[in-house]
């Protein structure tokens, strides 16, 4: 149990720095290799409960995309503040 949240830890961390860099594409690595690993878990094995595969996979998708909005926020604020330092030192 503890790798496992060891490795979801890692991954959390990976995406947030993903989604602070100045591209926007970095961010969504980590969702698509998501939605990609779920369908082929999906369509590679007989899953027993669909249904809690399928919500499962919309709650990560879920933190993921609110983790990648985070950090577009970030981007945002720390590209807003250079441009502020930028205009106080032409006046």
């Amino acid at each position: 149990m503890p790798h496992n949240l060891l490795f979801f830890v890692l991954i959390s961390a990976v995406h947030y720095f993903l989604s602070t860099r100045a591209r926007v594409y970095w961010g969504a690595i980590i969702p698509v290799a998501c939605l990609a690993s779920c369908g082929w878990i999906f369509m590679a094995y007989q899953v027993d409960h669909p249904i809690r595969l399928i919500l499962l996979f919309l709650f990560g998708l879920s933190i993921l995309l609110v983790e990648w909005e985070k950090g577009r926020k970030i981007v945002n604020k720390k590209q807003q503040n250079e441009l502020n330092k930028m205009k106080t030192q032409d006046i």
